[in-house]
């Protein structure tokens, strides 16, 4: 009986561990995601998909802690949504919206492909051009702009219809774009 009841139970420092360290490990990962999770959204690989699998992985096992328990793994499960709801609060705040603003990116204007974009979100051209075809481009000239999206989806806009401003909105330098699509 005292088996069960060490798995089971759960001591007073081995609870303040397994929030620490569930607040340290969220604080990490959502700080990992932000940088590389445009580019892991996009266009994952099995290799991407294996790494986040592993990083869950780990980050489970270490949030644990050295013997894991169902009272620890519940208090584990239970700060991560409280420190989830309080980080949703803080996303939907009006500073943070506006620091996230521009977080969409144009990676194909007026025909034109944007390889820095491209690089700089870790992505090529295949990648893009994957996208492009699923969504029925045959040929450059038909997309106004194409835009990743801030959570890695690709939007295109074809050619041939205005651009209204507001169908910008969000995404990086949307008035130079905009200046180039109508010169364009």
């Amino acid at each position: 009986m005292d088996d069960l009841g060490y798995y089971l139970g759960l001591p007073l420092f081995g609870a303040v561990a397994i929030v620490v360290s569930t607040v340290v490990l969220y604080l990490a990962i959502t700080t990992l995601l932000s940088h590389a999770g445009q580019r892991l959204y996009a266009s994952p690989s099995s290799l991407d998909l294996a790494v986040v699998t592993v990083l869950g992985a780990i980050v489970g096992r270490s949030i644990l802690g050295q013997v894991p328990t169902l009272s620890g793994g519940l208090l584990a499960l239970a700060t991560l949504l409280v420190v989830e709801g309080v980080a949703g609060r803080v996303r939907r705040s009006e500073r943070m919206v506006a620091r996230r603003r521009h977080r969409a990116v144009a990676v194909m204007v007026a025909g034109q492909v944007q390889r820095h974009e491209l690089t700089r979100l870790g992505l090529d051209e295949s990648g893009l051009w994957t996208e492009l075809r699923a969504a029925g481009v045959r040929s450059p000239q038909e997309v106004a702009v194409a835009v990743v999206e801030p959570d890695g989806r690709f939007t295109v806009l074809r050619r041939g219809e205005d651009v209204h401003p507001s169908a910008l909105t969000g995404v990086k330098h949307s008035g130079e774009l905009l200046e180039r699509l109508s010169a364009g």
